[in-house]
């Protein structure tokens, strides 16, 4: 027998001894272990045997009307404070101020309970008694998921004096019963409904110790698997506020079809006559005037191209990055995600790796209109929409920290962020933009442009460049206004948005809009024989911000139930950066019509 053989018996033998000791060995652990794991693999497929435990998840709490004012379920002296079980959870779920814990709740499958104590009483001090006042006169809630379902509950209420000089009830819910409904062996669906009965008044100087207990009912029910969200969808938006939004969509394809019908029968007929007239004289006795005179100054280049190629090549990447969420919501990627962490997930994942198209766009306009300072482009763009968020984000990371409240950013998510940031999204900017440098093409203007600038004449007040802005706003504004409430509602009601079909059609009837409106716009513009069509067609284009910005201010006054100055900076701070991005893809939107417009009526002329 040769060494070889020798070895690989001697390996067969350790591997037998091996198996025999395991065999023999205590299977206690094991068997836990392997009963574990076989717990785990079915919440994984959502399908349990009587008597599983299935964990109760506290998510964070808020105080009503206040979604942004977020704090850790454990912020408040519940039962398990001590211990403060962290679960596992992603980007997103950081960045929406959810912190998840598990809490003691025992919630078996299938197993009725009454009146159970999650923890000995507990001992309370006056700086907790306080806490609890505060937070039951703010009207906190929380958000608890069990099995993937949310259950949203409040924490207490508030009750008037029943006698002169007495104090008002602050009453503390102690006791909740939860009623879950299975099918088979899943769960389909979960309510939680405070005991008032058993609620303690803590406005009393005598409180030591309060008793947290509840209870469970289990019952069946015919109701599928499949269709266990369908409950939360129909709590938040019922049939009468869908044909409502439908019925505003209707109001705004007919504005669409209006300003179509404007530019095809109006424009159109008139840029028709001008080509017969152009077309009917003779060389030598042209008569040139409107816009035909700018054929040697229109296509002058504006000053600021860096500026301008920036906010085009951002306004590009911002509209690949909602047209990519839009459809990952209409296929129903977020169906099921009832506090929209993976939507916020997406979006910063999403934004990374499309900052190629804003480095390429820049890039690209940025060749066209002769610029040669390149790592200036580069680092404007990169910077132009960045860096405002990171100062809002800065400030009001900072109040949060100020606050408590869970709405401040994790380190591990800053170091997330600024790593997928500073190696996925710059790299990506600085290879959309090389790539635009060596392969974009100079521009291709349809006339020649005198080394003279064209004297522009003066024009009326209400021809001017404001009045034109403030009208190119209002129209897309007017065509998307009442859906802004249920989206304002959506965003800062802590409600699962799920029309997404609507948001979709809402968006592009916007994109229409804006396009049409702009056009016309600047058609007005050169028809007064002024050339600077450059910046008025990004402002054009972009003044609906400026409009929404307003409406969320008479939203925020009369609309929601928002106070205190936390949720007002991260309403304001947040609504701010929603505004300037939409200005960045509805500028570009607006530069992208009228640049299509203006070559396509010049060329014309040319071939002429």
């Amino acid at each position: 027998m040769n060494k070889l053989s020798i070895s690989l018996l001697a390996i067969i033998l350790l591997i037998i001894s091996f198996a025999l000791i395991a065999q023999s060995a205590p299977t206690g652990s094991s068997s836990k272990s392997s009963n574990a794991a076989a717990l785990k693999k079915r919440q994984r497929r959502h399908s349990y045997l009587p008597s599983d435990s299935i964990p109760v998840i506290a998510e964070k709490m808020w105080a009503k009307g206040n979604p942004s004012e977020t704090y850790d379920y454990y912020y408040l002296p519940f039962c398990g404070s001590e211990k403060k079980e962290s679960v596992r959870q992603d980007m997103g779920a950081d960045v929406s101020g959810s912190r998840r814990k598990k809490t003691l709740y025992d919630l078996a499958f299938q197993v009725n309970t009454d009146h159970k104590q999650l923890c000995e009483p507990k001992t309370v001090s006056k700086d907790d008694l306080n806490k609890l006042r505060k937070a039951v006169q703010n009207k906190f809630m929380m958000l608890l998921y069990y099995d993937g379902l949310p259950i949203k509950v409040s924490i207490g209420k508030t009750l008037p004096a029943t006698q002169a000089g007495t104090r008002p009830r602050i009453l503390l819910f102690t006791h909740y019963n939860f009623y879950i409904m299975y099918n088979g062996d899943r769960v389909i669906e979960i309510s939680a409904k405070p005991d008032l009965e058993k609620a303690v008044d803590i406005n009393q100087e005598d409180i030591t110790k309060i008793t947290f207990s509840y209870s469970a009912l289990w019952t069946p029910t015919e109701k599928k698997f499949e269709n266990r969200m369908s409950k939360y969808v129909e709590m938040n938006f019922f049939s009468e506020e869908i044909e409502i939004q439908w019925f505003s969509i209707l109001n705004s394809l007919i504005l669409v079809v209006v300003l179509t019908s404007f530019l095809a029968f109006i424009i159109t007929r008139i840029l028709k006559r001008d080509y017969q007239a152009y077309a009917e004289d003779d060389e030598d006795e042209k008569e040139e005037s409107g816009w035909k005179l700018l054929h040697a100054n229109v296509f002058r280049f504006p000053p600021h191209v860096n500026l301008l190629a920036s906010i085009l090549g951002n306004g590009a990447q911002l509209l690949s990055l909602i047209f990519c969420i839009l459809f990952l919501t209409l296929i129903g990627a977020y169906y099921s995600d009832y506090s929209n962490n993976a939507m916020y997930t997406s979006f910063i994942v999403v934004y990374a790796l499309t900052t190629g198209i804003s480095g390429y766009v820049s890039g690209h306009f940025y060749k066209q209109f002769g610029g040669e300072n390149w790592v200036k482009n580069v680092l404007l763009t990169v910077s132009l929409f960045a860096l405002p968020v990171f100062i809002v984000w800065a400030c009001l990371n900072t109040t949060a920290l100020a606050y408590e409240s869970s709405a401040a950013f994790p380190f591990k998510t800053i170091a997330g962020i600024l790593a997928l940031y500073f190696l996925v999204s710059f790299p990506l900017q600085l290879v959309g933009a090389i790539t635009a440098k060596n392969f974009s093409h100079p521009f291709d203007a349809p006339c020649r442009t005198n080394k003279v600038p064209r004297e522009i004449p003066p024009s009326l007040w209400y021809k001017s460049g404001a009045v034109q802005i403030l009208v190119a706003g209002f129209l897309p504004f007017s065509a998307i206004y009442i859906e802004l409430y249920y989206l304002f509602v959506s965003i800062w009601g802590q409600f699962l948005y799920t029309p997404f079909p609507i948001v979709a059609l809402v968006f592009i009837i916007l994109i229409m809009v804006t396009s049409c409106i702009t056009i016309a716009m600047i058609y007005v513009l050169i028809s007064q024989e002024n050339y600077l069509w450059w910046w008025k067609a990004v402002f054009c284009g972009g003044a609906s911000s400026f409009f929404i910005y307003a409406y969320s201010i008479f939203f925020f006054q009369y609309e929601s139930q928002m106070s205190g100055f936390l949720q007002s900076a991260f309403y304001f701070g947040y609504m701010f950066i929603a505004c300037l991005a939409l200005f960045f893809m509805m500028g570009s939107v607006g530069f992208y019509s009228a640049l299509i417009f203006v070559k396509r009526i010049y060329r014309v002329i040319k071939s002429d």
